[in-house]
């Protein structure tokens, strides 16, 4: 009997849509969509100046709310690590910065089913 491994986590990432986190100064939240690329799994483009900037940090662990595709699937939310915040014109978006984030994917256990 062989054993098949299977990693349901990046299915996961594939079906969100977007994201949510609150803000210190005003207690409002700051929702933004997900985005991927070959090189990153996972970022969001925010813009300069945004009052989100303010309230992060790279490094920080932050609590989010992330949303799927399917909007009958309940939210999840999940501690995420800043990456990195850095500009990068490659995503197309003049005047905006663009956010690395991590839900510790490669920490989440994998499936094993015999």
């Amino acid at each position: 009997m062989g054993i098949i491994i299977e990693s349901h986590s990046e299915d996961k990432l594939r079906e969100y849509y977007s994201a949510e986190f609150k803000l210190d100064h005003p207690k409002i939240s700051y929702q933004f969509r997900i985005r991927k690329s070959n090189s990153e799994p996972m970022f969001a483009v925010v813009k300069e100046g945004s009052k989100a900037l303010e309230n992060i940090k790279e490094g920080d662990i932050i609590n989010m709310r992330y949303h799927f595709n399917d909007n009958s699937i309940p939210a999840e939310s999940k501690e995420t690590k800043i990456k990195y915040i850095a500009k990068d014109s490659s995503v197309g978006f003049k005047g905006h910065l663009v956010i690395g984030l991590d839900i510790g994917l490669e920490q989440e256990e994998n499936l094993i089913v015999a």
